[in-house]
């Protein structure tokens, strides 16, 4: 690493309001490059019926090359933690956002918290 440079942990959390629907939800402008090391999940109210899955993308594709590794949040259940994610690394300026691909179904989830885990490298100048 160049002389001057600083590395650091840190958490994006990315908030949805109210009952989830299907599709793009928030989204953050990254103001540094990084890594991600961890994205967990968790809803005020459950889903029932059927899980709700959330996605990460960078620049609008998905951080997870297994699909079944996105966070998964079970029916009746209020967290998740996502498994192996592919992607890892981002540049300053990336889009990193959250989708929700399937809400529940007899209750859709809702208010979702998605906090991102990272380590990041900033140049001080």
């Amino acid at each position: 690493m160049a002389l001057g440079y600083r590395k650091f942990r840190g958490v994006v959390t990315l908030q949805v309001d109210g009952d989830l629907t299907a599709g793009a939800k928030a989204n953050v402008r990254m103001p540094f490059a990084g890594t991600i090391t961890g994205v967990t999940t968790s809803v005020m109210t459950a889903p029932t019926g059927a899980a709700l899955v959330v996605d990460v993308n960078k620049g609008g594709t998905t951080i997870f090359g297994t699909q079944a590794n996105r966070p998964s949040i079970a029916a009746a259940a209020t967290s998740a933690v996502a498994g192996v994610h592919s992607v890892r690394t981002f540049a300053a300026g990336d889009v990193i956002s959250v989708d929700v691909d399937q809400p529940g179904s007899n209750v859709a989830g809702a208010n979702l918290t998605v906090a991102i885990a990272y380590d990041g490298v900033r140049n001080p100048a």
